[in-house]
């Protein structure tokens, strides 16, 4: 069998078509580092593995081609006759050459996962969960194209059908984009059913157990048609190639009901805290974060510091990852996720925490009061940080003027009241309130 399979591998173009989807893979992930967006899959290796299912929206047509012009290697050499008058079995003649391709086409799949993976384990805090599931169903997704793209060749012996199978694939993946994109507002439903992801996730998120089982059994039944399709002979038999999809399909239906934050929900590993053990006051980062806790240590015992003028002043740092699902305690100084991750300058980094006196940010872009919150948050970090604009608080034009004027007011008010609406702010925050009310100064105030 294994001279079989070395034969195979010399004979065919298997070997090409793995190097291929490598060489496509591995470029698209050091395209993104040339251009400074490794963070869009160097993060986490669940990262790694979804950003490499996004890829295959280009890989999977690939697979499909060479499948289909695989299949014609015969026909091409003049040797089909031939070979159908030998006595071996089809089984035997033709399973080597199914099985090559698909080892090929799973190994260069494979190695795009091992040129991505020094990056990942320098950048990762947290490894993510579920992310072999993810990488696997990604093999099985370009391994059924490859079989299909054999099943479909074989049964369309053409010049032409490999290229009408790539070029048809790429263009029935990209409107399927966009007639099974998911929002916020519904479920992911088909858009399941593709062999690549329509969106990405973020490092506290993880693709659910379920999703990745239901999608090997669509996989792994559109894998079967199409073997079931280049090996049968016998027309009767090749209609029996509906029947693994068929079922596969049924297995994996019961996920396109599963809402969107069911198919990729909070990974509770990631958002768990990691904390400093020594005896200063306690910085906590959540473990997909965990590798920035030593450079927060410093910035985040200098705000508690500058925060203790407050009356119950915070004692505590955490990042306000998503998913906490509790209230902000009256001890903790809250640091938005965005902001840990925004700058690696400590100046900067203390002001952020002391934005809102130690609270994140509730409002969202979209809401008419977002711009009075960023104002109110802006003055209250510079008053506790002892100077406007506070680190990494400038902003242009009128803009400026506007804040100007605010630091202006507010610091014109006699020093108690002062620090009375400074920790209403606070006040505020903890309970994701009006800041801006609570400052009391600006947007018409």
């Amino acid at each position: 069998m294994n001279r079989i399979v070395g034969i195979e591998l010399r004979r065919s173009d298997a070997l090409l078509a793995g190097a291929a989807t490598a060489a496509l893979g591995v470029a698209g992930l050091y395209v993104l580092a040339l251009t400074g967006q490794t963070a869009l899959w160097d993060q986490q290796w669940t990262i790694l593995a979804v950003f490499q299912r996004i890829m295959l929206v280009i890989l999977w047509p690939l697979a499909l081609a060479a499948g289909a012009w695989q299949a014609g290697r015969d026909r091409r050499n003049r040797i089909e006759e031939l070979l159908g008058t030998t006595p071996v079995s089809r089984w035997r003649r033709t399973g080597p050459f199914a099985l090559v391709t698909a080892a090929c086409l799973a190994a260069g799949y494979l190695l795009v996962l091992a040129a991505g993976a020094p990056k990942v384990a320098a950048a990762a805090g947290h490894p993510g969960t579920g992310w072999p599931a993810v990488t696997l169903v990604g093999v099985l997704a370009l391994v059924a194209a490859g079989w299909l793209g054999l099943g479909v060749g074989r049964l369309l012996p053409y010049a032409y059908t490999p290229a009408v199978l790539g070029v048809g694939g790429l263009a029935a993946l990209l409107a399927a984009i966009e007639l099974t994109r998911p929002s916020e507002a519904t479920d992911p439903g088909a858009a399941l059913l593709l062999p690549f992801f329509t969106t990405t996730i973020s490092e506290f998120e993880m693709v659910a157990g379920s999703v990745s089982a239901g999608q090997a059994g669509w996989f792994g039944g559109l894998a079967a048609g199409g073997l079931v399709l280049f090996l049968a002979r016998n027309p009767v038999l090749r209609l029996l190639a509906v029947v693994p999809p068929a079922l596969g399909l049924a297995l994996a239906a019961p996920m396109l009901t599963v809402p969107l934050e069911e198919a990729f929900p909070i990974d509770p590993a990631a958002v768990a805290e990691v904390c400093t053990t020594d005896d200063g006051p306690k910085v906590c980062v959540s473990a997909a974060h965990s590798r920035e806790l030593p450079a927060l240590v410093a910035p985040a015992r200098e705000a508690l510091r500058l925060l203790a003028e407050l009356p119950d002043a915070p004692t505590s740092v955490h990042e306000a990852a998503p998913g906490l699902g509790r209230p902000q305690p009256a001890t903790e100084a809250w640091l938005d996720t965005g902001n840990l991750t925004a700058t690696d300058d400590p100046a900067e980094l203390t002001a952020r925490i002391l934005a809102g006196a130690g609270t994140p940010l509730c409002v969202r872009a979209d809401d008419d009061s977002y711009l009075d919150a960023l104002r109110a948050r802006s003055v209250t970090a510079a008053w506790l940080h002892g100077g406007h604009p506070a680190p990494g608080q400038n902003v242009f034009g009128d803009e400026q003027a506007v804040r100007d004027e605010m630091w202006t007011t507010f610091t014109a008010l006699p020093d108690d009241e002062q620090v009375r609406r400074v920790a209403a702010v606070r006040a505020a925050g903890l309970t994701c309130g009006d800041q801006a009310a609570a400052l009391g100064i600006g947007g018409g105030r």
